[in-house]
């Protein structure tokens, strides 16, 4: 048999087969129209032919769907005899039949009134409308799922091929990327109460410290109480209010800023009560405790099959009803689950954007875990209505969306697999978009044989506990307009963590530490990230509200806690204030080059959805509203409405030095001249898109107009699809380029 594991190659994770690396891209094809197998064999072979050797096959288990394994065989067979080489994943659903959930209602999400909510689960290859969602968490849908996962497996086994069946691709909830559908507000079915006790014995360690935790003297851990419908406010009534105040006549007072119920603005009032913060926190952690039940199963029966999950989602999802945004950290520690994988944002993916990610990458690199992205990149192949939203319409466009997604992955070292929703494929089946993969397969495999060490300066940090204590909009703010719409425009490549790392030992060093959504932080963990930031002597850029929620300490939410992160003396005021700001304070090197006309503080970029005609709301509001009343800090900024606010602020630490800006996210201009400041080397300077790693750069123009590059060192850049070479050991190159267009650099 086979033997597939993650492990170091050339100093970065890789998917190892027999001791032999395979490099992105890999692929998937959906052939399953639901009741029949649509396989193109030419199809498969123009896909070997262009260096594709792992293929991720869909397959149902026959609990759900009586004869799918003979579905998934007729799949399998067609691409082996096309691809003689080629190495399969199992992409396996684990959703339970119809009759199952007639049988186990109490699995089944339960509302506060004791009704259900019917919904449509629909995945790649199966389609039902089920009574409710089931549980993500359910024991007993754990267990009888996991019997028909072993009895798939066991007929894999049996199968001639077995020894080209690498791994295990673990499907369920919607879409088969586990989130729950039709969840609305809470979960009141035994399924989830027997999960909330669970997780309340592993949290507290005894029941008075529960009750002293939720001010509630009736609480156990065998009937916990659960939190109300109303109490749920937070999530995102209270950014309807704010977002659509009472009175709207201009000249009428301001009103005052809504209190709904258990909050402290847009943050949970823990306080008042834990309940809501546990609530949540059992909620996502549930369904993370599922895909590493599932992942065990697998890893006991046999250590070298690779497991992957579609789990981890910070972005395009409900990041409180969704159950994945908050989980990631325990199922990458676990030790059963290789790699976590998602699709880029749906948004600004079109020519001039890029396509953001959903988790933190290099976090799965420090753990030698693998994160893989789903490139279902739109071509000029797709119907009209998918072509419009996504903006392209000819050959050259796909050609260039595909260079600039494959160079991120090139550049910044990530796997990842091309998605042909086309059932029976034919995205990626033109004779250039097959050429193009021939390309960028040999280019890859290239790229694996250097140095794969990443030499990235800038850090940005995020926070998957904080998710569950602020409202669904604070996170897509904090998290989505800053990652999917700036960092990749600084002119700088940039990793990304979760703040637990920073205590890392082999936690890479970086001169410019991002902190995007940072708000629940313990007092060791406080610590660490001070004991990193003064180890690298480096420049801290906190955005909004870092630390202001200790769920150890009293009181839990404090500028206290702010004050001892980011070496500030700060200040909160419970109103509602726009995060708009200009650069109007003292002068200082990192805001001196910046625009002083231009507004600060907000998403002021056109926010296209690529998978539907919804209207993404762009608008900010802070409520509550910090800032920095520290006098031996300096004031670079005020907001404009507030004008004796401070929102952006900076003070010399003990060995680094720390901004502090109000808002929730910042322009990337302003991104990179902070990085400036901090020592940060800038390529681009134009607010392109830029992808950089030590061997190649890609640069994909947001505008038509001359580019500049300015490398790290001299060198000989060519183009590796022109094959051109701009210059022999130069420091910076000049040449034209239309919006949309795409370049790749080798630099060795």
């Amino acid at each position: 048999m086979a033997k597939a594991i993650v492990e170091p190659y050339n100093g970065s994770p890789a998917i190892m087969i027999d001791g032999k690396p395979y490099p992105p891209m890999l692929a998937t094809i959906r052939t399953n129209a639901i009741d029949h197998i649509e396989a193109d064999y030419d199809y498969f072979k123009r896909l070997g032919e262009a260096g594709i050797r792992i293929f991720f096959v869909i397959c149902d288990t026959e609990w759900l769907k009586p004869g799918a394994f003979e579905q998934f065989r007729q799949e399998a067979e067609t691409v082996l005899a096309a691809v003689p080489d080629a190495y399969l994943m199992l992409r396996i659903g684990l959703h339970p039949p119809l009759s199952w959930m007639k049988e186990h209602p109490d699995e089944l999400l339960l509302r506060e009134d004791g009704s259900r909510k019917p919904v449509e689960l629909w995945t790649e290859s199966y389609l039902c409308d089920m009574p409710a969602m089931y549980s993500l968490c359910s024991q007993k849908w754990r267990e009888d799922a996991g019997k028909a996962l072993m009895e798939t497996y066991d007929m894999v086994e049996k199968l001639p091929y077995a020894d080209r069946i690498i791994g295990y691709f673990l499907a369920a909830g919607g879409t088969s990327e586990w989130y729950y559908m039709g969840a609305g507000q809470g979960d009141y079915s035994e399924a989830f109460r027997r999960n909330f006790e669970e997780y309340l014995r592993e949290t507290y360690p005894d029941e008075a410290a529960l009750k002293r935790a939720w001010h509630d003297e009736t609480a156990t851990f065998a009937h916990p109480g659960l939190p109300k419908e109303e109490e749920f406010v937070f999530t995102d009534a209270v950014d309807y209010h704010i977002r659509y105040p009472k009175n709207f006549q201009p000249s009428d007072p301001p009103s005052p800023p809504p209190h709904l119920g258990s909050h402290m603005g847009t943050f949970t009032d823990m306080d008042q009560s834990k309940r809501m913060y546990d609530y949540l926190r059992a909620w996502h952690l549930g369904t993370a405790k599922s895909v590493i039940y599932f992942a065990d199963l697998i890893k006991n029966r046999n250590k070298n099959k690779l497991v992957g999950a579609f789990y981890g989602s910070c972005g395009c999802v409900n990041y409180i009803d969704g159950s994945t945004s908050a989980g990631s950290v325990p199922v990458l520690d676990c030790g059963s689950v290789d790699f976590l994988a998602a699709p880029s944002v749906y948004q600004n993916r079109q020519l001039g954007g890029f396509a953001g990610q959903r988790e933190p990458v290099d976090s799965f690199r420090l753990r030698n875990r693998m994160y893989i992205v789903e490139e279902d990149t739109r071509t000029d192949a797709e119907n009209s209505y998918f072509g419009d939203l996504y903006e392209v319409f000819t050959p050259e466009d796909t050609v260039n969306i595909m260079k600039r997604d494959f160079g991120r992955d090139l550049c910044e070292d990530l796997q990842a697999w091309w998605f042909d929703q086309h059932i029976g494929g034919g995205r990626y089946g033109s004779k250039d978009t097959l050429s193009l993969i021939k390309v960028q397969q040999e280019l890859a495999r290239e790229s694996y044989e250097k140095d794969r060490r990443k030499q990235n300066e800038i850090a940005f940090i995020f926070d998957e506990e904080s998710i569950n204590a602020v409202s669904g909009k604070t996170s897509f703010q904090a998290i989505e307009f800053m990652r999917d719409y700036e960092i990749s425009k600084i002119g700088a490549s940039a990793d990304s963590y979760f703040h637990n790392d920073l205590s890392f030992p082999d936690m890479p060093s970086y001169k410019l530490y991002v902190f995007c959504n940072v708000y629940v932080l313990t007092e060791k963990e406080r610590q660490d990230i001070k004991d990193k930031l003064k180890k690298d002597h480096a420049v801290a850029l906190w955005l909004y509200a870092p630390g202001v929620l200790d769920p150890e300490a009293e009181p839990h939410f404090s500028t206290e806690h702010m004050r001892d992160l980011i070496g500030m003396e700060m200040t909160c005021e419970q109103k509602v204030v726009t995060p708009k700001f200009k650069i109007n304070g003292t002068p200082h090197p990192a805001t001196d080059a910046l625009d002083h006309g231009q507004i600060y503080g907000y998403n002021y970029r056109y926010m296209q959805n690529n998978i539907n005609r919804d209207m993404i709301d762009n608008t900010q509001l802070l409520y509550p509203v910090f800032y920095c009343t520290d006098e031996k800090a300096e004031t670079l900024a005020t907001y404009l409405q507030e004008p004796t606010m401070p929102a952006l602020s900076f003070k010399k630490q003990d060995g680094w030095m720390s901004f502090y800006c109000g808002s929730r996210t910042l322009r990337c201009d302003a991104l990179r001249e902070i990085a400036r400041f901090a020592g940060v080397h800038i390529y681009c300077d134009s607010d392109d898109v830029i992808y950089a790693g030590p061997h190649y750069i890609t640069i994909h123009a947001a505008s038509t107009g001359k580019k500049t590059l300015i490398f790290k060192k001299p060198c000989d850049p060519t183009e590796v699809y022109e094959r051109k070479c701009y210059g022999r050991q130069v420091s910076e190159i000049s040449f034209d380029m239309l919006k949309g267009e795409t370049k790749t650099f080798a630099l060795d």
